[in-house]
């Protein structure tokens, strides 16, 4: 029999695509009773109704996400307090959750949302955390039982083993911010030149500023932009790999076995390639990089080398994956 759960799915009001990679993958791993589990809005506020569902199944599992800010409780991140939590009788497990900091910020957490943590992590046997910096931020605040086993976007195929499956096409996909639209227009020229054709795949509307043309000014480029999975899973397919800010859109490529390359504007993407070996280029936003680092990142894309020890790191996280829904007695298919 399979289990009801309940999940913490901050996909259900997101208005970022990746939102939308993660839960897929969370709900590909696990196997569970489909038709009777309970989804929560941490974005909006939580009732004693919500607390009553949770507590009718076997656990409450956060989806994924960015979420281990300094501070937590925030309207458009998180409604749950205290008082709530405590009335949860179910294990709270922490699935793929990742910090994200500046490049120089600390590893603290304000009082009220290390207190809430700390709760969350100690109703479970044991927490997933995406990458390794969050690994540190939970060390440093006393936090010990908790894997680190990578984002579950990466495992999406389930396969035992990461391959890379170079492709012929010439068609690159492009992940933006809004921030970086000073570089994007460099690596597409860049690009270019290289004889690539290039699709965006915008995670948010601020994502799709070159979807239109401005006369002597501005080429447009082709630009997907839905609220839905199909499409750009579509593109993953038809292309033959990821360059750009994106860590989930750039993820999705790598879960196909396919290259991708992030630019990392903060430290998760940062912490992220750190963690599975891969090279990064540090890209604050709003910040030019000199044109020659970004060449040097489109050479690291199309060189086999650069994704030699993802193969082995790939299934020392995936094994700690699967420990850490063992653990917590979690059905799952890998």
């Amino acid at each position: 029999m399979l289990d009801v759960v309940s999940f913490i799915n901050p996909r259900l009001s997101s208005k970022n695509v990746g939102d939308i990679f993660i839960d897929d993958s969370v709900k590909r791993i696990l196997r569970y009773d489909r038709e009777n589990s309970v989804e929560i809005d941490p974005r909006k506020p939580i009732t004693l109704e919500h607390i009553e569902a949770i507590n009718r199944t076997k656990a409450a599992i956060i989806v994924g996400t960015c979420l281990w800010y300094r501070s937590l409780p925030k309207p458009s991140r998180w409604h749950f307090n205290m008082d709530l939590l405590r009335r949860i009788k179910v294990p709270i497990i922490p699935m793929g959750v990742g910090t994200q900091r500046h490049f120089d910020a600390d590893n603290a957490f304000d009082p009220a949302t290390l207190e809430q943590i700390k709760h969350i992590h100690s109703s479970c046997e044991v927490a997933s955390a995406r990458d390794i910096r969050t690994i540190e931020v939970l060390h440093e605040s006393g936090i010990r039982n908790v894997a680190l086993t990578g984002c579950p976007t990466l495992f999406r195929s389930l396969k035992k083993e990461w391959k890379l499956c170079r492709s012929e096409s010439n068609h690159i996909t492009v992940t933006v911010r809004k921030g970086q639209r000073h570089n994007v227009k460099i690596l597409l020229k860049l690009l270019e030149k290289r004889g690539c054709r290039v699709t965006i795949a915008a995670q948010g509307a601020g994502d799709c500023f070159l979807n239109y043309s401005i006369p002597f000014f501005q080429k447009k480029t082709q630009t997907l932009y839905e609220y839905a999975l199909d499409p750009y899973l579509k593109l993953v397919d038809e292309c033959a790999g990821a360059i750009g800010w994106r860590l989930h859109g750039n993820m999705i490529y790598l879960a196909a076995g396919k290259p991708a390359m992030l630019l990392s504007n903060s430290s998760r993407g940062q912490s992220f390639c750190d963690t599975f070996r891969l090279p990064t280029l540090r890209s604050p936003d709003y910040e030019p990089l000199p044109v020659a680092q970004i060449a040097e990142i489109i050479e690291r894309f199309f060189d086999d080398g650069t994704f030699a020890a993802l193969p082995g790191k790939y299934a020392e996280m995936r094994g700690q994956m699967v420990h850490f829904l063992d653990r917590n007695g979690l059905q799952h298919n890998l």
